[in-house]
């Protein structure tokens, strides 16, 4: 393959997984009565394009039983993911896209941190001020968000949802090395819709979605396409780490809140109801502290 390929992989991927964020604000500014709602059609989605085909596929997949604690490593991280989106959504509707999407680059630091603090790792120099360049550029990022109660809300939401996705990432991991890749992301996606699918358990919101669904209903293409570009976007990113440089497409990957930034602007000049008018606001500082993420991944991968 031309060396090139991963680098165009690595940035189609942001690419597209800024546009997923920016469809998904949309999706809780104006069409989720409750930001909750969006767990549930992202589970739902997800039970319909990938675990709705396996009965077809299962006998390709070549399965094989692995050890039941890497059944649980995989399903309790699916968990962990979604809960993580939970959590996501409910920031977006306190703060842009573009911020939210800045704030999940603070997973590498935090991997790092816990992989310290469970397993003892020594880190070194760089990781250290790596972390430390995340952190601040995090941080910054914080301040130029709109009023304190806002950010505030916004900032430790996406905290929790960054530790719950290193979580994720760790146990995940610990799995790979026990069962192929495609069983991992099954196993992974069951825990996600387990998950996902649990608040349909209670009477109020089994209620709150039935009166939305004259609203949801008519938008389940509409659902459908945003997890078709989120898995486009991580078959994507998945493949240009298989064939590039880890260090170097994680660091592109901190690329995604441009790519919102000015994904928002473009939509904003041309009319469309995606955009939004915060991303007008400091936007070279924004942009600014995206670049100074870049430098702190290469730092810590």
């Amino acid at each position: 393959m031309p060396p090139v390929l991963w680098l165009i992989l690595a940035l189609f991927g942001a690419f597209l997984f800024a546009v997923v964020h920016i469809l998904d604000a949309y999706c809780v500014e104006d069409i989720f009565d409750k930001p909750w709602m969006g767990v549930i059609t992202s589970a739902i989605t997800t039970l319909v394009i990938i675990l709705a085909p396996l009965p077809f596929i299962l006998p390709f997949l070549h399965w094989s039983l692995p050890p039941q604690h890497i059944i649980f490593f995989t399903v309790i991280a699916g968990a962990a993911f979604m809960l993580s989106y939970l959590l996501y959504f409910h920031a977006l509707s306190y703060s842009e896209a573009g911020i939210i999407a800045a704030y999940w680059n603070m997973i590498p630091a935090m991997i790092l941190l816990l992989s310290f603090i469970l397993f003892r790792e020594v880190l070194a120099l760089p990781e250290y001020i790596g972390i430390f360049v995340l952190v601040g550029a995090s941080t910054f990022l914080f301040l130029l968000d709109t009023t304190l109660e806002m950010r505030v809300r916004s900032f430790w939401l996406m905290v929790i949802a960054c530790l719950l996705q290193a979580i994720g990432y760790l146990l995940l991991d610990a799995s790979y090395g026990a069962m192929p890749y495609l069983q991992v992301f099954v196993l992974m996606s069951g825990g996600m819709v387990l998950v996902g699918l649990c608040p349909l358990l209670f009477t109020r919101v089994r209620k709150e979605i039935e009166w939305n669904l004259p609203k949801l209903l008519p938008r389940t293409r509409f659902f459908l396409t945003i997890e078709g570009i989120n898995l486009a976007a991580l078959a994507a990113t998945q493949k240009a780490l298989d064939i590039g440089t880890p260090s170097l497409t994680s660091a592109l990957e901190t690329t995604i809140p441009a790519f919102v930034f000015l994904l928002s602007l473009a939509a904003l000049a041309m009319g469309l109801k995606f955009g939004d008018a915060r991303s007008k606001i400091h936007i070279y500082w924004k942009l600014t502290a995206v670049g100074v993420m870049t430098i702190g991944v290469v730092l810590v991968s």
